[in-house]
């Protein structure tokens, strides 16, 4: 190798090294699993990650991780569900619980364990259709039946179907 071509070739390793490192970031939702989008709706309690999403005949099977983002508040609630398809309809809902039922905290980690779910939605959503998935937390009072009254993941604006 002669020098004239040490700072070309120098030149294209950083060139390739920049596309490897961000080759694998993506930023913005939806992203795509198993042939469907999903979305995550932003919280400011947890981290949803690792979210996959496939058919199993009839159903929907939809998994992930939920985190706490630090440990200053409880960590109980549940999650959200909402399949929406490409037109903007509402085409499946559900609720999921996640397992521990209170976030594992890690004193002094600057990430926590994550806690586990996975939800079974008896639909078949056309293709392109986006999975919302949203952190629901307990409500202040102790009533059960109110945490359970809003699903979060659906959008402000949908299609009622009728």
């Amino acid at each position: 190798m002669n020098r004239e071509n040490f700072p070309l070739l120098l030149s294209l390793l950083w060139v390739l090294a920049a596309i490897i490192i961000t080759g694998g970031c993506v930023t913005g939702h939806p992203s795509l699993a198993g042939g469907f989008f999903v979305e995550t709706v932003p919280s400011s309690r947890v981290y949803l990650s690792n979210i996959a999403v496939r058919q199993v005949n009839d159903k929907l099977v939809i998994s992930g991780e939920v985190s706490r983002r630090n440990a200053a508040f409880s960590g109980i609630g549940h999650l959200d569900v909402a399949v929406v398809s490409p037109d903007g309809m509402v085409v499946g809902q559900g609720k999921a619980t996640y397992s521990p039922k209170i976030l594992p905290k890690t004193p002094g980690a600057r990430k926590h364990r994550p806690a586990h779910f996975e939800l079974n939605i008896k639909c078949k959503p056309p293709q392109g259709s986006i999975v919302r998935v949203a952190y629901h937390g307990k409500s202040v009072n102790d009533d059960p039946l109110s945490d359970f009254q809003e699903n979060y993941a659906i959008p402000k604006q949908y299609d009622y179907g009728g």
